[in-house]
C-alpha cells in the first residue's frame, strides 16, 4: 500500500505505467529494435523509450491507457509534451556523438493494459 494513495502500487498509474512500457519495450524488440534506454531523463524532459533500428535513432512516447483514443494523438501526447520529449531527444544525442550519423524519429506506442496489445504511429512528431 502507498501512504499517499491508500491503495496498492499495482493499481496506481505509475505501475500501470511501467507494465505499459515494459510490454512496449518488448513489442520494439519483437519488431526487430534495439532498446538502448528506458525512461531517460534530462533537466528539460523525459523519453519512455530510446531504440534504434537500422540507421535511425527512434524516441518512443508510451501511452498506456484503458480506452485507447485511436483517433486522438493531439490529446494523447500534447505540445507541450511534445516540446519536453524533443528538448530530451537533444540532450541524449549530445552525449552520444556516434549517434550523429543516425536520422531521427519521434514515435507513439500505445498500449492497452489489459491485453498489452501495442499500436504502434511511426513519425508522430517532429
Amino acid at each position: 500500500m502507498t501512504a499517499a494513495h491508500g491503495r496498492n502500487d499495482s493499481d496506481s498509474t505509475t505501475a500501470k505505467g511501467r507494465r505499459g512500457e515494459q510490454a512496449a519495450a518488448a513489442y520494439l524488440r519483437e519488431h526487430g529494435y534495439g532498446v538502448l534506454e528506458i525512461n531517460f531523463r534530462s533537466g528539460l524532459g523525459e523519453v519512455d523509450i530510446i531504440g534504434t533500428r537500422q540507421d535511425t535513432v527512434v524516441f518512443f512516447e508510451v501511452k498506456t491507457w484503458s480506452v485507447i483514443p485511436w483517433g486522438e494523438l493531439g490529446y494523447a501526447v500534447t505540445r507541450r509534451k511534445r516540446s519536453r520529449i524533443t528538448n530530451a531527444a537533444r540532450v541524449y544525442l549530445s552525449t552520444r556523438p556516434k549517434l550523429g550519423r543516425y536520422r531521427v524519429r519521434f514515435d507513439v506506442l500505445l498500449v492497452s493494459p489489459t491485453d498489452g496489445v501495442v499500436r504502434h504511429i511511426e513519425n508522430a512528431f517532429a
